[in-house]
């Protein structure tokens, strides 16, 4: 596919005067300088992520509300559930309500969705296991805000809510006693991108606060595992917040001593000390959603909850099954939509659907196919008079609010602005298609239709040594809004060069 390169202006003077500022190579203040980080003391918290930044989590509508529930839940001695979902975000928002919920000695149940027979949300079916629990308080965690009908049988059987999610809210918010999320119009939290787990942490924090305890007591530290997981595994910036909870987390994951569940899963997927955030998101997070998209996820909160590393070791072999066979699904899936698409003409967005797709991979080939196509990509799994769907969007389009113009040939949706799932009847799938291509097609001008490769600087030869090579790891973890610096050079001869692998190019140059 042909990229559009785009080298990024210099003011040799302005990085000079950085470069000094910061104590930082010129090379390295240009690439902040791209990212929008034009200061010594911003550079500083950049590169020193810590847990003094964070955020006042009450400045997050309804947080005062959803601790003063959660205090007297735990004044009364009642029964709590935690309500998540079955990607890594919700599984491990769940997982992390669960551990701190019960370690502050309140009874707690949790609940995650089948993706096959119920789908993505907050449904019936956990209204029904929060009553076998008696439970009088539901937790929605990366769940709940697209749910008014559900909230409102809730409360109707006596049980309060508390949403907590971060996906973008509707119009009419739902009559939960609190509805924790930092996209509400009225919120005046300063980051909006956490992800589900981030929300979590959140009501978390405030919690602890509110309780005058501190984050030693309850070992909170060696809960930044689950946080970068959940974090990295939803794609989120990581910047600002979700930096800080990347770089805690990945030091507890990279540790010998993690929690069995932890241990057991890198055992498996043979990752080193050495990890990174790239390497999680094809080694320890496909794992982790292997058993939503195949099976059932409240099998990897399990793996987390578990002290039993026999358990434990038990359970991650089982998900690495998952995982290979979750391979071999979606290379068929991705197969018979490649099949589909006209490469001359893709369109403006590629809408197919299949009663042969497994539900559980076509999020994954989605995506796929947007780095294949370039174009905003939905995929439906069909049943019956019934399609379910996974949409992913290219950078320039805000898909949330690209669906929300075609919703009325919809049952149901929710997102953010480069994910969705969608619920529409069959018989309207033709019309959704013609919809939504003539929608993307009057939303992005023909530019913004071809991908571009930002390149941080144009840079010789002569300039790449190890001191450079050190102080760009620094920017370490790569993520959403910090990609890895992208260089471009010019005049290069090739010495000598050879295939090492399948895939990968050994080369010589000269310049």
């Amino acid at each position: 596919m042909n990229h559009k390169w785009v080298v990024s202006r210099t003011n040799s003077e302005f990085i000079d005067y950085l470069s000094r500022e910061a104590s930082i190579s010129t090379v390295l203040a240009q690439v902040f300088v791209n990212r929008g980080i034009k200061d010594a003391a911003a550079i500083k918290d950049f590169l020193n992520p810590s847990m003094e930044s964070f955020h006042d989590p009450f400045l997050m509508p309804d947080m005062d509300k959803a601790v003063l529930r959660l205090k007297a839940a735990r004044e009364k001695d009642e029964t709590v559930l935690v309500h998540g979902d079955y990607d890594a975000d919700g599984i491990t928002s769940t997982t992390l309500l669960v551990s701190v919920l019960r370690k502050l000695g309140i009874k707690t149940f949790y609940y995650i969705p089948d993706r096959m027979t119920e789908g993505y949300g907050f449904g019936d079916k956990g209204i029904e296991k929060a009553v076998e629990c008696r439970a009088g308080l539901i937790i929605t965690a990366d769940c709940g805000i697209t749910s008014a009908k559900e909230v409102a049988a809730a409360n109707s059987k006596g049980i309060d809510i508390i949403v907590t999610d971060h996906h973008e809210p509707p119009e009419e918010l739902p009559a939960a006693l609190a509805v924790v999320n930092p996209h509400r119009k009225d919120s005046e939290y300063p980051f909006k991108y956490l992800a589900g787990v981030g929300v979590v942490y959140k009501l978390v924090q405030a919690l602890i606060k509110s309780l005058q305890l501190t984050a030693d007591s309850l070992q909170l530290n060696e809960l930044f595992d689950l946080v970068a997981l959940g974090t990295i595994a939803d794609s989120v910036a990581l910047v600002d917040e979700n930096r800080i909870f990347a770089a805690y987390g990945l030091e507890e994951i990279r540790r010998q001593h993690c929690r069995p569940g932890l241990a057991a899963l890198k055992e498996v997927a043979g990752v080193d000390k050495d990890m990174q955030s790239g390497r999680l998101s094809y080694t320890l997070i496909p794992r982790i959603n292997a058993a939503g998209r195949l099976g059932d996820a409240s099998e990897v909160v399990e793996l987390f909850l578990s002290e039993d590393r026999d358990k434990a070791k038990e359970i991650a072999q089982h998900l690495d099954e998952q995982n290979r066979e979750r391979q071999k699904i979606e290379a068929i899936v991705l197969e018979s939509a490649v099949k589909m698409i006209d490469p001359e003409d893709p369109g403006s967005a590629i809408v197919l659907w299949s009663d042969e797709w497994h539900p559980g991979v076509i999020g994954i080939v989605a995506s796929r196919l947007v780095g294949m196509f370039y174009r905003p990509v939905f995929l439906f799994s069909v049943k019956d008079s019934l399609a379910k769907g996974s949409a992913r969007s290219i950078p320039p389009l805000n898909l949330y609010k690209t669906i929300v113009e075609c919703s009325d040939l919809l049952i149901a949706f929710g997102g953010h602005h480069q994910a969705a799932g969608l619920k529409i009847s069959t018989e309207n799938l033709q019309a959704f298609r013609e919809s939504m291509n003539a929608e993307v097609e009057k939303t992005l001008s023909p530019e913004e239709m071809m991908p571009v490769l930002e390149i941080d600087a144009a840079l010789k030869l002569s300039d790449v040594n190890f001191t450079i090579v050190r102080e760009l790891g620094l920017l370490e973890p790569y993520g959403e809004l910090n990609r890895e610096p992208v260089f471009a050079t010019k005049e290069i001869k090739i010495v000598n060069h050879r295939i090492v692998g399948n895939n990968h190019l050994k080369m010589r140059l000269r310049q």
